[in-house]
C-alpha cells in the first residue's frame, strides 16, 4: 500500500485520548506496509501534535471558531458537543484539507460527532472510508466498519446503519494496539493468581480522579507487601494529590506519561482501571482487572468481559466508594483461583495482532 491515508481524529480531557491513541496504531501499521498518513484535528488538540508527528505522521489542524455557533449539536446527537462548530462546517474544512493534501486511497474517521452526512460530504471519488466506532448510535457511509468491542448482540448491532457492501471488521480479534503488547504477551509467564503488585490506571486524563480512589482503597488495606505502579497521564489535572498519595503509600510508585505500559500491565498481577482502549491492552497480557467505567460507552464492553469472566465490573465510578474497591480487591487477595482464572479468559479474547488484520482488510476491500 503504497498511498495516502488520513485520519479525522481528535482528542481533549473529556473524549480522553483512545481515539488519538488507536489511530496512530494503525496509522504506524500503515507505514510499515508502506503508506503515508496525514492527521486531521480540531485546533484545541494542537497541543499533542507533536505526538502524532514524533511518530513520523503529517498533522493538519482544523480551525475552531472563536464561538460556538448558535444550532450547532442539532441533530448531532449525544457528542455533537465534541465539535467546537457544525458538523457540516467540519465536513467542509475537512474536503479543503483533503483537497490541499491531494489525492487519499483512505479517509479513517473515529469520532462519535462525525456520522453518514459527514462522510457523504467528504467523499471523493478514488477514496473509501473506514469507520471506527463504539456505540452503533448512528448511521455510517463507509467501505468499511471497524468495531473493536465485544458487547452482546455484536453481529447485528451495525444492522441498517452501514451499506450492505460495507465489510465489518467486530470483535477484540481487531483491536488496535500497539505492538509492545504482543511483544510483552511473548515474554509472560504462567500467571499464578497470586498478588504482589498492582496497577492503577484511568487512562490518559481521568478528570474525576479515580486513580486517587484506588490508591485510598488499596493503602485501606494495610497490607504492606503490595507493590503498586499509579500510570497518569500529563495532562491529568490531579498530578499533586496523586503524586501525594503514592508518596504516603509503601511500595506505591508514579509514572507520569509513562511509555512502558505494556511492560507496566506483564509485569502487575492485578489491575484497577476503566474500559475503552486499555481493556483490550490488559487482555492481551491476560492482566486481571476490578473495572469501573468512566462513560456511559464503557458499559456495553465492560458488561461482555464480566459475562466472560474475563473482569471483575463494579459499575460506574461515580456509584462505586473506595470501600467497596477495597472490598473488592480483597476478594481477589483472598481467592488466587478466582484471579488467575479472570485473567485466562482475558488472555483468550486478544492476541494483539489487530492492527495487521484491519490493514490486511484495508489492502484487498475495493473501492
Amino acid at each position: 500500500m503504497n498511498k495516502q491515508v488520513v485520519f479525522r481524529v481528535d482528542a481533549s480531557v473529556e473524549m480522553g485520548l483512545g481515539h488519538l491513541t488507536r489511530c496512530l496504531t494503525l496509522a504506524d501499521a500503515l507505514a510499515a506496509d508502506g503508506a503515508r498518513s496525514c492527521f486531521l484535528m480540531r485546533s484545541h488538540a494542537a497541543g499533542l501534535a507533536h505526538l502524532v508527528e514524533s511518530h513520523g505522521h503529517a498533522v493538519r489542524l482544523l480551525s475552531d471558531p472563536l464561538a460556538r455557533p448558535a444550532g450547532a449539536d442539532d441533530g448531532g446527537g449525544p457528542y455533537a458537543h465534541w465539535l467546537p462548530t457544525h458538523w457540516q462546517q467540519d465536513a467542509d474544512q475537512t474536503r479543503g484539507a483533503l483537497d490541499a493534501i491531494g489525492a487519499a486511497e483512505w479517509l479513517i474517521v473515529d469520532h462519535y460527532a462525525l456520522d453518514a452526512r459527514w462522510e457523504q460530504v467528504c467523499r471523493r471519488d478514488g477514496m473509501r472510508i473506514l469507520a471506527v466506532d463504539d456505540l452503533a448510535d448512528r448511521d455510517h457511509d463507509c467501505e468499511l466498519l471497524l468495531d473493536q468491542n465485544l458487547v452482546q448482540g455484536m453481529e447485528t448491532r451495525y444492522g441498517g446503519r452501514v451499506p450492505a457492501a460495507c465489510v465489518q471488521l467486530l470483535g477484540p480479534g481487531y483491536a488496535l494496539l500497539r505492538p509492545e503488547f504482543a511483544a510483552q504477551r511473548a515474554l509472560l509467564t504462567r500467571r499464578s493468581g497470586e498478588i504482589n503488585r498492582i496497577l492503577i490506571c484511568f487512562g490518559g486524563s481521568d478528570p474525576s480522579n479515580e486513580t486517587a480512589k484506588a490508591l485510598e482503597a488499596v493503602a485501606s488495606l494495610a497490607h504492606p507487601s503490595l507493590a503498586v505502579d499509579a500510570v497518569i497521564g500529563l495532562s491529568n489535572p490531579h498530578v499533586d494529590s496523586v503524586a501525594q498519595l503514592c508518596h504516603g503509600l509503601s511500595g506505591a510508585e508514579l509514572h507520569r506519561g509513562a511509555n512502558n505500559i505494556a511492560e507496566l500491565m506483564r509485569r502487575a498481577d492485578l489491575s484497577i482501571g476503566a474500559g475503552g482502549v486499555m481493556s483490550w491492552e490488559r487482555c492481551c497480557v491476560g492482566l486481571p482487572v476490578i473495572a469501573v467505567d468512566i462513560a456511559s460507552n464503557q458499559v456495553g464492553a465492560l458488561e461482555a468481559l464480566a459475562a466472560e469472566r474475563a473482569a471483575v465490573y463494579l459499575g460506574a465510578a461515580n456509584d462505586v466508594s473506595r470501600a467497596a474497591l477495597a472490598d473488592s480487591i480483597r476478594a481477589l487477595l483472598d481467592d488466587a483461583a478466582r484471579t488467575k482464572a479472570l485473567g485466562e479468559a482475558a488472555l483468550a479474547l486478544v492476541d494483539g495482532r489487530g492492527a495487521d488484520r484491519v490493514v490486511a482488510c484495508m489492502r484487498t476491500t475495493p473501492g
